[in-house]
């Protein structure tokens, strides 16, 4: 019952967005998170970060994004249910889908482009026909002669959910968790919440503006008793 929550992001991204009437949907934003980027940050960090490649540098990008936030939770509640005080698996459980919803519903009401976007297109108006792209996971799939995540990301229902990033906000709620559980490994918490939101940027899937927005959801679900510890 209480595992539930872990894929709402992906239900809801497959059962909502295809429903919906093309006139129904709102326009899509191209500019807003360029223009964001460079007003708070004076760069666009994502094409920065992104400008050299290489081999290893994708596995690095790709163990966080691409493998680890998917099994994360499951092991942590394992990790929990063994370790931590009871109750502390539903209550994460109950945060983690409420934050899942939120963003999925703002992807949904402010559709935004992500970095692979303005690398293809530029900053050219977008439309609902236009195809998700891997971005750099498409070298993942190629280095090891695969077809996951090509496939996965061009087929998606929900193109344009670049903002606010539900990678980020699943390893921030995590590592909050993590350091509620075991304060002394808070640091090594944070690295791992630091390496998540590089790899977000290096493979042109999201803005930094996007992690912010990301983790600050996280804020709205998450219980005030494990953010004050």
């Amino acid at each position: 019952m209480y595992l539930q929550p872990f894929k709402v992001d992906d239900l809801a991204d497959v059962s909502f967005d295809r429903f919906i009437p093309s006139d129904w949907r709102p326009p899509i934003w191209v500019r807003v998170l360029p223009t964001l980027e460079n007003v708070f940050y004076g760069a666009n960090i994502s094409n920065i970060l992104s400008a050299h490649k290489n081999t290893f540098l994708d596995i690095m990008a790709w163990l966080p994004y691409g493998i680890i936030h998917y099994g994360a939770p499951v092991v942590w509640c394992i990790i929990w249910f063994i370790f931590a005080s009871p109750g502390t698996v539903p209550v994460f459980a109950k945060a983690f889908g409420w934050m899942n919803i939120i963003g999925v519903m703002i992807q949904l009401s402010f559709p935004c482009s992500p970095p692979w976007y303005e690398n293809m297109y530029g900053l050219a108006p977008a439309n609902y026909s236009i195809k998700g792209s891997p971005a750099g996971l498409a070298r993942i799939d190629e280095l090891f002669g695969i077809a996951l995540y090509t496939p996965a990301f061009t087929g998606s229902p929900l193109v344009f959910g670049a903002f606010p990033s539900l990678h980020a906000g699943s390893a921030v709620m995590e590592a909050l968790f993590m350091s509620h559980v075991f304060p002394r490994l808070r640091p090594l918490f944070a690295v791992y919440v630091l390496w998540l939101w590089w790899a977000t940027m290096y493979l042109s899937h999201h803005y930094a503006v996007d992690l912010v927005g990301g983790s600050l959801r996280t804020y709205l679900a998450c219980p005030s008793r494990t953010m004050r510890r």
